[in-house]
């Protein structure tokens, strides 16, 4: 049996956070172990398949908008109440379940310092390549969370899981792109220059979350849209019968799904040390 659907990007998110709910790594984890969860329009779904309301002020740190890579405009309040945070290690917006009850609060140096074999650390990517490859941008110039979390997680053998959508897939490998990104390369940039790093870990995308949560083959035949479907995927289910109706039941499930509006500064409001933007600005 075939069938045809089509997901939305949050509504692709939604899948993925559903798929990797179902692995027997992040179950054990909850069960008996620490979940690390970076924030992210990804992984806000995972925290709202868990039943826990958004945690912080932060759910999402950077993104890509209209004008260009910019920081999320919770992230840029907390700068300016705040001032800029000195060590990345003192990140204190990781979402964190110590055998299954969530906890808010901790330090990611303190997270990482805590986790070994028997944890997982969850991230969403940003560019995807053709071999299940991904890559994670980074603003800041001392390699941002992301970099102490791949160096943790070599050390002490922890599993890093990647949601990403099918939306991001790029037509050359991870490791040639980010080659030509990177902070202090661009001689211009829409918003902030980031970097891209790749990052070694088991991939999820909306293929392998249909797959885990009905054994059925999803297939991309097609991407992009209009009237709210722009960075749609469009799929073919194939499979068993049975199988097929699962995946049918399961795209209507997340069919809907939104995202929390975003917060967008002015670039006139932000002060932000490394965007272009601001050294354009008189």
């Amino acid at each position: 049996m075939r069938a045809q659907v089509v997901l939305t990007s949050a509504e692709s998110k939604k899948l993925i956070a559903k798929g990797i709910l179902q692995m027997d790594k992040v179950k054990a984890a909850l069960q008996k172990g620490l979940v690390a969860i970076h924030p992210s329009s990804t992984t806000y779904f995972i925290m709202e398949e868990l039943g826990c309301p958004r945690p912080s002020e932060v759910w999402v740190c950077g993104w890509i908008i209209p004008k260009g890579t910019c920081v999320s405009g919770e992230v840029l309040e907390i700068s300016k109440r705040e001032g800029p945070m000195e060590n990345i290690l003192d990140f204190p917006h990781t979402w964190v379940f110590r055998k299954g009850k969530f906890q808010s609060g901790m330090k990611l140096g303190e997270i990482l310092q805590e986790m070994d074999v028997n944890d997982v650390y969850i991230k969403a990517g940003n560019a995807l390549d053709l071999q299940g490859n991904v890559g994670v941008m980074l603003a800041r110039l001392d390699g941002g969370t992301i970099s102490r979390v791949i160096g943790a997680a070599r050390g002490k053998g922890f599993e890093i899981i990647l949601g990403i959508g099918l939306e991001k897939l790029i037509p050359l490998s991870i490791k040639e792109a980010s080659k030509e990104a990177g902070a202090r390369k661009m001689d211009y940039a829409m918003g902030i220059p980031v970097g891209l790093i790749p990052v070694d870990g088991i991939t999820v995308t909306e293929i392998q979350a249909i797959k885990m949560l009905t054994g059925a083959e999803a297939i991309p035949i097609g991407s992009g849209g209009l009237a709210g479907a722009e960075g749609s995927t469009t799929l073919v289910i194939k499979g068993e019968e049975e199988q097929v109706k699962k995946g049918i039941d399961l795209v209507k499930s997340v069919k809907g799904a939104k995202l929390p509006n975003p917060r967008i500064y002015e670039c006139s409001e932000c002060s932000h040390g490394t965007c272009q933007a601001n050294k354009r600005r008189p």
